[in-house]
């Protein structure tokens, strides 16, 4: 009976250390997405020759930055490595 539960409890913990490893790699993944979409948003900014696309390309280019930096905040001290 003991060695039952002690096979249980160690896959329990076996299955958090896993689900641990995802959520980091899912916080890194966060900060890369919005990064990526912000280099792409600047990118179409440098590129547009109507003012008004620019103008779009550069607040959706800060609206991703935003993003960037608050995931960056959140996700400090949480052993992830954002850019």
């Amino acid at each position: 009976v003991y060695r039952i539960n002690w096979l249980k409890a160690r896959a329990r913990r076996d299955r958090w250390k896993e689900e641990v490893s995802l959520v980091r790699h899912e916080m890194l993944w966060t900060c890369l997405w919005f990064e990526y979409h912000k280099d792409m948003w600047e990118k179409r900014a440098l590129e547009s020759t109507e003012p008004g696309k620019e103008a779009y390309a550069k607040k959706q280019m800060g609206l991703w930055n935003d993003f960037a930096k608050k995931a960056r905040l959140m996700f400090q001290g949480k052993h992830v490595d954002c850019i």
